[in-house]
């Protein structure tokens, strides 16, 4: 039995491989939807509720809370820490939506490369995507026009300035000091609770803080509150003990329950828990990846599926992804090695304490 505390520590957890997978498992959700198929997707097909996708942006939203609050804790400045998390998530971002409305989407417009660089609805699509904000992931004209979804190069995007919501929140709940005592952040988590609880059900009409309260499509639950679990699970990290046996108990009672209520009640308990457990699992250790490629692959995966689905339209959905996962990996190792990492090492280079990267939600 390892404790939550033990598994943060440094090269004693699995982490990276989680996300890892669940980047691929979001690759693995998009699938269907992509290439046209008549099939419903498998973890809908089982869970009557949640995706593949669905359920590893909550997996990313959880491990985020745990990593990003950990980080405040151990950088030297609130500033740094700020600083740390834009270099997470903006220079990958930027660069993807460079590439895609630069490269892909006139590779594969059926609109004349005049007319769409002229575009005024490119120069917005280019803007919010690059910058994330206002309305992301909107469709680009006559791209992918002939596959099942067309038009749509970039939609995955919406998880990005939801992060970036939540990071603030980190941002405030340590600068208040709540961050470093148990009461402290129990107390900070109720409230923003309490907050997104209101505003999740009355909407605001007067701004737009990307979607953050509204439940996206595909969707059954919101990605909000496991970042939020995933703060309080770190404020009781010495407390919260991972071992296998809870983690299967909890997966074989929704097994045998999840037809009925207590199926809905128990799905989410067990996927969090089931996660934790992995983290901490020495035989997994093994498997962990050198580098971080989860974000690109998660950046990257959904117009790769595109245009594999527009090149070779046949293919149905295992073979597209037998095709578009490899292409897609090769992808976010460039965008790691001459992107990402390159942007997190500048300013870990300036710091006394360097810490791993925090992986980004995605869906």
């Amino acid at each position: 039995m390892y404790s939550l505390s033990k598994t943060l520590e440094r090269d004693r957890n699995n982490f990276d491989l989680i996300r890892l997978g669940a980047a691929l498992m979001v690759m693995v959700g998009h699938a269907f939807g992509i290439t046209g198929s008549h099939e419903m997707e498998v973890m809908l097909r089982f869970t009557h509720r949640e995706t593949f996708g669905s359920l590893a942006v909550y997996s990313f939203f959880l491990i985020s809370g745990l990593l990003v609050s950990a980080s405040y804790v151990k950088q030297d400045s609130p500033g740094r820490f700020a600083v740390l998390r834009l270099l997470r998530i903006y220079p990958g971002a930027l660069t993807c939506a460079a590439v895609i409305g630069l490269v892909v989407a006139p590779t594969f417009t059926s609109t004349p490369l005049a007319s769409y660089f002229s575009s005024d609805e490119v120069r917005r699509w280019l803007m919010h995507n690059m910058s994330l904000i206002g309305r992301l992931g909107s469709p680009l004209p006559h791209v992918f026009s002939s596959n099942p979804l067309p038009g749509f190069v970039h939609p995955n995007v919406w998880t990005l300035p939801i992060e970036l919501e939540c990071y603030a929140v980190v941002l405030v709940v340590g600068l208040s000091g709540l961050i470093r005592t148990r009461v402290g952040m129990t107390l900070a988590v109720a409230v923003a609770g309490l907050i997104f609880a209101y505003f999740a059900a009355h909407p605001p009409q007067h701004f737009n803080l990307g979607n953050i309260f509204i439940v996206p499509l595909g969707y059954s639950f919101y990605p909000v509150p496991f970042f939020l679990l995933g703060m309080l699970l770190y404020a009781f990290r010495d407390h919260v003990k991972l071992h296998w046996l809870p983690a299967a108990v909890l997966l074989i009672a929704y097994v045998m329950f999840r037809e009925g209520r207590w199926g809905v009640i128990l799905l989410y308990p067990a996927l969090v828990y089931g996660v934790l457990w992995l983290a901490s699992a020495p035989f997994l250790r093994r498997f962990k990846p050198h580098h971080d490629y989860s974000y690109g692959i998660y950046l990257y995966g959904w117009v790769v599926q595109q245009a594999v689905t527009n090149l070779c339209p046949g293919l149905d959905h295992n073979t597209s992804l037998v095709v578009a996962i490899p292409v897609t990996v090769i992808v976010a190792s460039l965008s790691w090695h001459f992107v990402e990492r390159p942007c997190l090492l500048a300013i870990r280079s300036k710091s006394p304490a360097h810490h791993h990267a925090v992986g980004v939600p995605m869906g």
